[in-house]
């Protein structure tokens, strides 16, 4: 792609973004910078989620999109959903995200989680039209690992353990606990189970 035609999409993101005040960079990759968000507890994502479920990436696909001001990168993310928690009863979830690099250009926005195929994932989303549709940015975006006994434990998307639900909210402390002693999924499926069982009598 020209030059030009570089300066050009960044120009169009510009417009397109500063009233959202997330952006990181338009042309090339960003390199990676430190983002604070507003921390939420385990009943926020229960409050705000649409859908919740766990499930796996399978597809990670940029594409450009056109708007009145001129052109922006999503990336859309497609999962295989393998436990339908709440909000859905689809064997497959799928979110668009601002950014992502296609035909050698990048746009970047501050915040947004990345993806790849085969990621393991406990899911907090809502279905409205937004740059990033997790709850949280990233926080309502949890990972699912085995560990050496073949159990399946939730850790945050940075990899720090999960000790249990109380801890979201707080996981920019550092971890106190080993990632073999993280929440099983399990036991955290349940937690969201009775916490869903619970919003719904209010």
């Amino acid at each position: 792609m020209p030059i030009t035609d570089r300066v050009r999409l960044s120009a169009t993101c510009v417009r397109a973004l500063a009233g959202a005040a997330l952006i990181a960079l338009c042309i090339g990759i960003a390199p990676a910078r430190a983002t604070t968000y507003a921390p939420v507890t385990f009943k926020d994502l229960i409050d705000k989620a649409d859908v919740i479920f766990v499930g796996d990436v399978v597809d990670v696909r940029p594409y450009v999109l056109r708007t009145r001001e001129g052109s922006v990168i999503k990336t859309r993310v497609t999962f295989s959903v393998a436990d339908p928690i709440y909000g859905t009863t689809s064997v497959v979830e799928v979110f668009d995200f601002l950014g992502g690099e296609m035909n050698g250009v990048g746009m970047t926005v501050a915040g947004i989680p990345k993806f790849k195929v085969g990621d393991h994932r406990i899911v907090f989303a809502r279905n409205d039209r937004s740059i990033n549709p997790i709850v949280g940015f990233t926080q309502g975006l949890l990972t699912v690992e085995r560990d050496a006994n073949g159990i399946e434990r939730v850790l945050t998307l940075e990899g720090a353990p999960v000790s249990g639900p109380e801890s979201i909210g707080m996981l920019a402390r550092p971890a106190r606990i080993s990632r073999a002693a993280s929440m099983r999924l399990a036991d955290f499926r349940a937690r969201i189970a009775g916490a869903l069982a619970e919003a719904h009598k209010r």
